[in-house]
């Protein structure tokens, strides 16, 4: 069998992530129950899965994309985000750990909760942070830092910490989940494992039950829209370009593994991750910007709220990009909370590094946009 998966999703969020998972290792015996509190944004009969044998009852579409199976509680994992985000937004940083490590919303059939503290702290979930420094830096140590006040945000302002548990959860931990099983889904593909329920097809159906889930406002999906606003790279209504090409990426993936071509998944696969590098390119210019926009209105506080969003943004896609000639050192002395706010340049320093990637996947300066 060939190695793991595609070149461009091993070297992006999860090293090691390949293998026959479909999340239950990410289940933990905790109670809890199921939200009722979905919300989405919608369906479209375009996208609707290719002949082939698909289960009798797959769950209905999220955002234009049409699950071939069963993810009724994968989608709601993306309600514990929204809830740790609403409780560190009001200071209770012991209630969204509380969220962060038990879960709730997404519980399965057998009664067992999915948590995104389990998620993030599995060895094949590791942020690839090793290949860089040498040690392995699992996804939990930035999230349970920010949730602590320990680490990089010792001393920190609550405002600061907030930022660092909200954009971790949402961007780091999401997509890190996303990779994981689009990785997954190939591999299963590899194997020859195509089985319509638990096979390639339902690992990929997970990655958009995490990328957009049943509030795609707390998802990476959301993020998405907003850094498009941003850049003026919007596509019909307000979406995001990079999501319109991210959606188009995994439904050709999903109707190729249904048909049992693992070439055109791999070839999605990439489309999704070049869509992922736009977004998160665009995140850590803006924050870069911003903490230059701060300091010329002698606003440092806000200065270092904004250098602990961009560090979070910039780490969901580190370790994807400097192997492709991105200068990380230079864009880290940016973000990095040892630093003070401004230290490395702002934004135009960081655009400049990311370039190499961005020549690398095809991404152009018109893909990016002008903040």
């Amino acid at each position: 069998m060939r190695r793991c998966c595609i070149a461009l999703v091993v070297l992006a969020l999860v090293a090691g992530s390949c293998g026959n998972d479909d999340g239950a290792g990410v289940r933990e015996l905790d109670g809890g129950s199921a939200s009722d509190s979905e919300t989405g944004s919608g369906s479209a009969s375009s996208s609707a899965p290719a002949s082939g044998s698909v289960p009798a009852e797959p769950t209905e579409g999220d955002g234009g994309y049409e699950y071939a199976t069963d993810v009724a509680s994968h989608r709601l994992v993306v309600l514990d985000v929204c809830d740790i985000a609403r409780l560190v937004d009001e200071g209770d940083f012991e209630g969204a750990a509380e969220v962060y490590r038990g879960g709730g919303a997404s519980v399965a059939d057998d009664g067992t909760v999915r948590t995104l503290a389990g998620f993030a702290t599995r060895e094949d979930a590791q942020h690839g942070l090793d290949d860089y420094y040498g040690t392995p830096t699992p996804l939990d140590d930035f999230v349970s830092a920010a949730l602590e006040g320990t680490g990089p945000f010792a001393g920190e302002a609550d405002d600061v910490r907030a930022q660092g548990v909200e954009k971790g959860v949402q961007n780091q931990l999401m997509v890190a989940w996303v990779v994981h099983e689009l990785s997954s889904a190939l591999e299963k593909a590899d194997e020859g494992n195509f089985d319509p329920a638990e096979g390639a097809a339902h690992n990929w159906d997970e990655a958009w039950a995490f990328y957009h889930g049943a509030q795609p406002d707390c998802a990476p999906y959301g993020t998405a829209d907003r850094r498009a606003a941003d850049f003026g790279t919007v596509g019909e209504g307000d979406t995001a370009l990079a999501n319109e090409a991210i959606l188009a990426a995994m439904v050709a993936g999903r109707d190729a593994l249904l048909d049992g071509d693992l070439e055109a998944a791999e070839a999605a696969a990439n489309a999704v991750m070049q869509g992922l590098t736009i977004t998160y390119s665009q995140a850590a210019i803006r924050y870069a910007t911003l903490v230059e926009q701060d300091l010329a209105e002698s606003d440092p506080d806000q200065a270092r709220e904004h250098q602990a969003e961009g560090l979070a943004f910039w780490r969901v896609i580190e370790a994807h990009v400097v192997p492709l000639g991105v200068d990380g050192d230079a864009i880290d002395t940016v973000f990095d909370l040892t630093n003070e706010p401004g230290a490395g340049g702002g934004g135009e320093a960081v655009r400049a590094a990311l370039r190499p990637a961005w020549e690398t996947l095809g991404i152009t300066d018109a893909d990016i946009g002008e903040l």
